[in-house]
């Protein structure tokens, strides 16, 4: 077996974030989940993170400016955007999105082909 995928996944609704390390195969992925985008700047200072998987809307630091900073410390990782707002805007100006409720087979699906394109981009 290669080696496990880590996905940092940033959700400021502590609901949403309980699930959130049960949602991927546990033999295929090491799961770290933040609160915000301070924390997740901390995570992504101290491990290595393949995948950042964050929340747009969150206090303090949404999510753009959080892909932006942490494509700046981590220029190979790749970003993945949801939100439970419709945000035409953001849906413009950054990619991949997803709308919350996203199936559990999305995010792995997501997963899976953001890492077969190019790392360290944001539209």
């Amino acid at each position: 077996m290669g080696q496990k995928i880590t996905v940092l996944f940033v959700e400021d609704d502590a609901g949403i974030r309980g699930v959130i390390p049960s949602i991927l195969p546990e033999g295929e992925f090491t799961v770290l989940v933040a609160d915000g985008g301070y924390t997740a700047l901390r995570i992504l200072a101290s491990r290595h993170v393949d995948v950042l998987f964050t929340d747009i809307v969150m206090p303090e630091l949404d999510g753009v400016e959080l892909a932006k900073q942490a494509l700046a410390m981590c220029p190979n990782l790749r970003v993945l955007f949801m939100t439970g707002y419709l945000v035409p805007d953001d849906a413009e100006r950054i990619a991949p999105l997803f709308y919350k409720p996203i199936r559990v087979r999305e995010i792995e699906y997501a997963i899976r082909t953001v890492l077969a394109e190019p790392p360290g981009r944001i539209n």
